[in-house]
């Protein structure tokens, strides 16, 4: 069985990781496990910040182990609750007016 392709968020946190010296090659490889400390955590966060543009909670890393998709799913709540209400509710029309094979090309168009 292969492992699943990484999503965008899921393939911006592996690149963040193994700039950190963490050599993680799943969405499933823990961050602890793979020598992280606290000091590489406020490092992550800087670089998620300085690259993705959204400040992630510490606290929201730590509701479950720290795996790569724990983390990208973490900067993905930390960008939505960063959206007005207006921009979350214009992003969701548009969605709701894509066909399913609209929104797949533009997943594709993203990875």
């Amino acid at each position: 069985m292969t492992a699943p392709t990484p999503d965008t968020t899921e393939a911006a946190v592996l690149r963040i990781w193994a700039g950190l010296g963490l050599p993680a090659t799943s969405v499933d490889d823990d961050f602890f496990v793979l020598g992280g400390q606290s000091l590489t955590l406020v490092a992550f966060l800087a670089r998620v910040q300085e690259t993705m543009g959204v400040e992630v909670p510490v606290d929201a890393l730590f509701e479950t182990d720290l795996t790569v998709a724990a983390a990208a799913r973490a900067i993905t709540q930390a960008q939505l609750d960063g959206l007005e209400p207006d921009e979350l509710a214009a992003v969701m029309a548009e969605l709701d007016g894509m066909s399913d094979a609209q929104i797949a090309a533009l997943l594709a168009q993203a990875e």
